[in-house]
């Protein structure tokens, strides 16, 4: 078996949000005069994260996120005169200038561009994931991009990825692979439109959901072997 249309996900698959996040956060707070600690850190990531899980469930809108978690900084380290808006745009524009590419990722592309139509299927923002889409030079082998802000819906929501698939032009939807790193919304959304899926677990993490992926990676070498199936051995003639 192999597959010819990758639907695949950004943050924590081709790149590291992880070291963006603390990069950008870290900027915010010495501007404010926060100290950057530990756990300060992972007091801002803490609440995001719980946001971004709402944002999934269709509980809130993306708006409410970049409204409501600077306001809970502010809150938790009594800032006065300062906006959770201001800090959120400071936070987004730092943001959307660091993109730096998980190991092997580069590689992993340019591996299977002959092989595959790939598209990029995120929750981010719109003009952040663009911006670091170009810094990163996934923008390259995108057949297209679609953000959530962009499509309307977002991941787990089925139409996001069928929204996809129709702009491609895909009809043969048994050679599509979704690909991603966060199962409540990349594999969860994969499940929901019928589509095989494959969770990157790059951390070796346990899966504590009774979400179920077609498949598991460790590395880029093993979704590579799942991507092209039989075409993986033409690789290393």
């Amino acid at each position: 078996m192999s597959y010819n249309c990758l639907l695949l996900d950004f943050d924590d698959t081709l790149v590291s949000f992880e070291q963006s996040e603390r990069i950008s956060l870290t900027k915010v707070y010495n501007k404010y005069n926060i100290p950057v600690t530990e756990e300060n850190l992972d007091y801002y990531h803490r609440e995001n994260e719980k946001l971004w899980r709402d944002f999934e469930k269709g509980k809130i809108k993306k708006k409410d996120i970049e409204k409501t978690r600077f306001q809970k900084v502010i809150s938790k380290f009594g800032l006065t005169g300062v906006s959770g808006d201001a800090m959120n745009r400071d936070y987004l524009n730092y943001l959307k200038n660091s993109a730096m590419l998980i190991d092997g990722a580069m590689e992993f592309l340019e591996d299977i561009e002959d092989y595959c139509t790939i598209a990029i299927v995120t929750n981010g923002i719109e003009a952040v994931q663009q911006n670091r889409l170009k810094l990163s030079r996934v923008i390259d082998f995108a057949d297209g991009v679609f953000t959530s802000e962009k499509v309307g819906y977002n991941k787990p929501d089925k139409r996001i990825f069928f929204g996809a698939l129709k702009t491609l032009g895909v009809e043969n939807n048994k050679k599509v692979l979704v690909v991603g790193d966060n199962l409540n919304s990349d594999i969860k959304g994969g499940i929901n439109a019928g589509l095989d899926t494959c969770w990157v677990n790059f951390n070796n993490a346990e899966n504590t959901t009774n979400i179920q992926p077609t498949y598991t990676a460790l590395d880029f070498t093993q979704l590579k072997m799942i991507i092209l199936g039989e075409n993986y051995e033409n690789l290393k003639k």
